[in-house]
């Protein structure tokens, strides 16, 4: 015999969150809450048109205690053409609810531009501290970090409030667990990577040596020196200047050790020498 059903009941399979309420005060929930299996059940034509936004799964949760519960729940439907199917309680573990205060460390990741570095001894984290609360289990080993992808950080550096992670020791993130702030100021300065070059240097004589004398030879030691700063300062500098050496009146050789003056942002590794000579 062959039976046809014009309207047939039907039924379709959920996986639903369960909403907690009345968790007792210094209890917290391990890891998170399982979703429930709920299967409506109806006629095919009022499945056509049901919602899951009609469901809602609430967990009563005010007589757990630490370890393992098992939770009553109760499945809110607001759609009258169906019918629930669900299980009546959900199992969860519970524990204490524990406080530490944690130092914020910075978790890098990828690296600058080239040519660029960070200045870490600029480097800091306003506040420097956070409380840390959750389950008191596993307060034990975990970290406190911001995770600072320097791929997006350019010179001069930035100032940006970035959001704080816990970690536990195997650099997982515990569920669970909130920072108080939840963000910290991370302040870096970036700078451009310094180069080391050869330089020669240049000098300047002022006055003029006495009367029928000149100037004929002027020899220089070192005749160059080893320069450093930023790469971009010092391949337009072609020549370090020093102080002047003043040859007025003069009517014998001179010596004098004067002091290399390199320009803003460049050091150089030492003094030099400068020895004019002149005759008539």
């Amino acid at each position: 015999m062959v039976a046809y059903a014009q309207n047939p009941t039907q039924s379709r399979p959920y996986q639903l969150p369960v909403a907690a309420s009345g968790l007792p005060a210094g209890l917290v929930v391990l890891n998170k809450v399982p979703s429930v299996p709920v299967t409506v059940i109806g006629t095919a034509d009022n499945l056509a048109h049901f919602q899951l936004a009609s469901l809602h799964v609430m967990g009563n949760f005010s007589t757990v205690k630490v370890g393992t519960n098992k939770v009553p729940i109760d499945v809110q439907n607001a759609d009258p053409n169906i019918t629930v199917v669900a299980p009546s309680s959900v199992t969860v573990s519970v524990d204490d609810l524990g406080s530490s205060t944690q130092t914020v460390s910075i978790e890098r990741v990828n690296t600058l531009a080239q040519g660029f570095h960070e200045q870490t001894t600029a480097t800091t984290i306003t506040p420097s501290t956070v409380r840390v609360d959750g389950p008191k289990s596993q307060l034990s080993g975990i970290q406190a970090v911001v995770i600072v992808d320097l791929a997006n950080v350019t010179a001069p550096g930035s100032t940006a409030p970035v959001t704080v992670q816990i970690l536990n020791a195997n650099k997982k993130v515990v569920p669970q667990m909130t920072a108080t702030p939840a963000q910290v100021s991370v302040k870096m300065v970036i700078q451009a990577d310094a180069v080391t070059l050869n330089k020669p240097v240049g000098f300047t004589l002022t006055g003029q040596p006495a009367a029928g004398y000149r100037v004929t030879n002027v020899q220089i030691a070192p005749l160059e020196v080893q320069a450093t700063g930023l790469q971009n300062t010092l391949a337009g500098l072609l020549l370090i200047s020093t102080d002047p050496v003043d040859i007025n009146g003069q009517k014998s050789d001179v010596i004098r050790t004067v002091t290399i003056r390199p320009p803003d942002g460049v050091t150089v590794n030492q003094k030099r020498l400068f020895a004019p000579k002149r005759g008539t």
